[in-house]
């Protein structure tokens, strides 16, 4: 029996990592440069930020006119100006000051006071000494007595006055000092987060303000000369995007969020009630445990119904803790959606609600318009209801996100999720795809020259040993990946020679009179009983082979796992870190433009080595990319020894000559 080619489904993962995700803005140039397209976007933190752009991306590129599209040098001239836009956006960040650490900002105006503050580092240490004594119910020594009237002479001032500052004591003697902080910390709006929430839009506003298309004068500094009047703009993404724009355009995004009062994980996602129906079929055995805490951290992904704003799922997922405030649950899904007035309900009535069960039912109709049984769910409703367990897993009003890459920030998984689900509902087996996951990291890999490694300093252990454990987890995700491909390999290659077999068992029976018939039947349900076989056992021998039959095609079709091949793109170095937005933080422009040209270089060396070497599952689009890397890399033949591909890694020379980069940023331009 030969098999049939799979069907190729294309998925990008984008990580979280803050300024990092200048690398991921330089990826998505490569994709553009090479037309590559995908059927789900998957992200978290920053990344999520860069999966709605692409999103966007594709959603206006599927708006272009059929000739411009069916000609890939036309597409890309027709969206250029809106990629160098948002490279623009990028680097107009320090000026947006997403974290204001200006003179006159809340941060700077805290450190005004901390000047004037006068303990001095003795009196501090001496204090901390003394406080976390765990003898410290005894009255204060003498010599702490002069530190407690000079603190507390400058608290006065700053927590409202001798009454405010005893109020506090009196009302918070568990935790007096975690009090006194919050309160001296909201004279500046820093209670909360180190963005306060007045200024939580200079984020948003980067991807819905205009902004024109970067040039070479943008990178020379030269903003007048580049901004002339009649220079057109773009806005990145239009604020009342939702993510049903996207699917409807058969563009997937899902993106992570992490709910703060329960600590799960939630994808922010176009679901329409059916969906969420077949969601709950499949999931809600999961969420009816007695415990939650049987469901580890991180292994579940709960999808809700309605119908997210595109731009505001970007900002939930990245709510980086500290930085930004949690991100209220209203602020994602519009009220004045239709689609979410069902989870609006839920959120408050749960499934009591007659206007969530109700459409419940209908959609239930709507996924299962052959079953007979009427009361099915209701029954299931009804369980549904009855669980404290999935109640307390699903969202509530009031409840706020944090950083979606705090559980998960590696999301493939989503990705996997939707391609199971795809296969699922247009009647597919999950064996018949093939999810070719590009995955974005934004870490090196962490190695250590020997001679560092040699009695290192407390901070660099504990630098390393986090660099370890962060990569440790990637490398988990990536083997895990790796077995199950392995396993649902196996399974299918045995379950295929099954079918052979039984295929072969067919046509002898159809040979044999019906004693023969009957006691071939009769052997076959004998040995299944003893082997414990229950899956297609029955009451009876009689058609026992059909039952088998029918077992295995059904494991094939659904029991089996999707194959997924993921291409990993890593960067050589990571010249920014997390919160390098500003200079004061540590950005500097050049290692932002190394970062950005390097995402590109390396997607198209990463491209070009996963598509040469005659691959078996070739379709139109990579024959389409491939040409394209061609074209831009200037290599041919491919090399095939790994020293000769080392080599040519190293000094090929990039032939978009018209890119904004090439001149004088690239590593592999005109600078080479």
């Amino acid at each position: 029996m030969s098999k049939a080619p799979k069907l190729k489904k294309r998925g990008f993962v984008m990580t979280g990592g803050g300024a990092k995700g200048f690398y991921e803005a330089g990826v998505i140039h490569a994709f553009h440069i090479t037309g590559m397209e995908f059927d789900v976007i998957t992200g978290s933190s920053i990344g999520a930020m860069n999966s709605v752009f692409f999103a966007e991306y594709l959603y206006q590129k599927r708006l272009l006119p059929e000739a411009v599209r069916q000609d890939p040098l036309a597409a890309i001239q027709a969206l250029d100006e809106r990629v160098r836009a948002f490279h623009h956006a990028w680097l107009l960040m320090p000026d947006k000051r997403i974290v204001d650490d200006s003179a006159t900002g809340p941060i700077g105006k805290l450190k005004d006071d901390l000047e004037v503050f006068h303990l001095d580092l003795p009196l501090i240490t001496h204090l901390t000494w003394w406080w976390s004594d765990p003898d410290r119910r005894n009255p204060p020594p003498p010599e702490v007595w002069p530190g407690l009237l000079r603190l507390g002479t400058e608290l006065i001032g700053r927590l409202g006055g001798v009454g405010e500052l005893l109020n506090l004591i009196k009302f918070n003697r568990a935790n007096p000092v975690s009090q006194a902080l919050i309160v001296y910390l909201a004279r500046f709006n820093l209670d909360r987060s180190l963005i306060p929430a007045a200024d939580d839009h200079r984020l948003k506003d980067i991807f819905t303000q205009p902004v024109s298309p970067l040039t070479a004068e943008h990178l020379a500094g030269d903003e007048a000369a580049a901004d002339a009047p009649g220079t057109p703009t773009y806005i990145l993404v239009d604020q009342n995007r939702s993510l049903r724009d996207y699917a409807q355009q058969e563009i997937e995004v899902r993106v992570t969020r992490a709910n703060y009062r329960t600590g799960r994980l939630e994808v922010s996602a176009y679901v329409p009630l059916e969906n969420f129906v077949r969601f709950m079929e499949k999931q809600a055995w999961r969420l009816q445990v007695s415990d939650p805490e049987m469901i580890p951290l991180g292994s579940f992904r709960l999808q809700v119904p309605g119908n997210p704003n595109a731009v505001n799922a970007g900002l939930c997922s990245g709510r980086f803790p500290g930085v930004f405030s949690p991100y209220p649950l209203d602020g994602l899904y519009p009220a004045d959606d239709p689609e979410n007035g069902v989870l609006y309900k839920m959120l408050t009535g749960w499934l009591g609600d007659a206007g969530v069960a109700g459409p419940i039912r209908e959609a239930f109709q709507k996924v299962h318009p052959e079953l007979k049984e009427a009361n099915r769910p209701e029954a299931l409703l009804d369980g549904w209801q009855k669980s404290d367990s999935m109640r307390d897993f699903f969202p509530q009003a009031g409840d706020t996100y944090v950083d979606g890459g705090s559980i998960d920030n590696t999301p493939s998984n989503s990705a996997v999720d939707y391609v199971r689900e795809w296969a699922e509902r247009n009647g597919l087996s999950k064996r018949a795809l093939e999810l070719e996951l590009f995955v974005i990291f934004l870490d090196t890999e962490p190695k250590v020259e020997p001679d560092k490694a040699k009695n290192p300093a407390i901070f660099q252990v504990v630098s390393r040993t986090l660099q370890i454990q962060g990569a440790a987890k990637r490398s988990s995700d990536t083997n895990t990946v790796g077995t199950i491909n392995a396993f649902g390999q196996r399974s299918e290659d045995l379950a295929t020679a099954l079918q052979s077999l039984l295929e072969s068992f067919e046509a002898t029976l159809a040979g044999m009179d019906k004693v023969q018939h009957a006691a071939f039947e009769q052997k076959l349900f004998e040995k299944a009983q003893e082997l414990g076989l229950r899956g297609f056992l029955g009451e009876a021998p009689g058609g026992i082979l059909g039952r088998m039959r029918q077992w295995v095609d059904a494991q094939l079709a659904r029991g089996l796992p999707v194959n997924v091949e993921t291409v990993s793109i890593y960067p050589e170095q990571m010249p920014l870190s997390t919160l390098q937005f500003t200079e004061r933080l540590g950005y500097r422009k050049d290692h932002a433009i190394q970062m950005l040209t390097m995402g590109c270089y390396n997607t198209l060396w990463a491209l070009r080595s996963h598509l040469e070497g005659g691959r078996e599952n070739f379709d139109e689009r990579d024959r389409q990319v491939l040409a394209l890397a061609k074209k831009w890399m200037g290599i041919d033949p491919w090399p095939a020894e790994p020293a000769a591909q080392e080599k040519a890694r190293l000094s090929w020379r990039c032939q978009r000559t018209e890119c904004v980069y090439h001149q004088r940023y690239c590593a592999h331009g005109a600078n080479l």
